[in-house]
């Protein structure tokens, strides 16, 4: 990002924090556990406000990969103007370049490779495309887990539909909202790879956040 974005983005972040310490029950563990540098962050998906609340966690602008978020006119002119990687299907093939691409730059990327939103405490399948992104850059893959319960949540009566899949919007505004940052994670993979290799690196991602989840379902706060 030039400089104009980034002190948009930085106000942006700015703005969001300030609601966190009004609104929210904000906690996060192991944020000094980011490491400097091009980074893959990796979340589970319960909420749509999901990259609202995670990325005021990051110390630099993120590039996060979205999907249903990109059919509205509106959220998509703001989504390229920050530089935002569209994985709606006409682009689907186009994102793992994308990713790669602000990556080799020093800059770092966000997704939640389940591509839809889950229950609390349940994750669903990771798609491959974390994976393919790594082999080609090797940039630490950072898992996190995101936590709220079902009470602070609400669902709101418009839904999104792509590709006859219907599409929930589900928000956490108010209670607690838990980010727990795992290790950097660096899993082995060949130059080549192919999709069984893909599918185990997104079990071993999906294993390190289905732990980081149940800590916070045993931490004191979480009781």
């Amino acid at each position: 990002m030039d400089l104009v974005k980034r002190t948009l983005y930085r106000s942006m972040i700015g703005v969001l924090k300030i609601y966190q310490r009004l609104f929210l029950d904000f906690r996060v563990w192991g944020r000094e556990l980011i490491p400097p540098g091009p980074k893959i962050y990796v979340t589970n998906h319960i909420t749509s406000t999901d990259p609202n609340w995670v990325l005021p966690v990051f110390t630099e602008p993120v590039h996060v990969i979205i999907g249903p978020g990109y059919q509205s006119k509106v959220l998509a002119l703001i989504f390229d103007f920050f530089e935002q990687i569209n994985a709606m299907p006409d682009y689907r093939k186009t994102v793992v370049d994308a990713a790669v691409r602000y990556l080799q730059k020093g800059e770092s990327i966000y997704t939640a490779p389940e591509g839809d939103i889950q229950e609390p405490f349940q994750l669903g399948h990771f798609y491959p495309g974390v994976a393919r992104i790594y082999r080609r850059t090797r940039a630490p893959i950072i898992p996190i887990a995101l936590v709220a319960p079902r009470s602070a949540m609400s669902e709101w009566p418009m839904k999104i539909v792509v590709d006859g899949r219907v599409y929930r919007y589900i928000m956490v505004f108010r209670g607690p909202y838990c980010v727990n940052v795992g290790e950097p994670f660096y899993p082995d993979t060949t130059d080549d790879g192919g999709s069984e290799e893909d599918q185990r690196v997104m079990e071993e991602i999906k294993e390190r956040i289905r732990l980081l989840v149940d800590d916070v379902r045993t931490n004191k706060f979480w009781q």
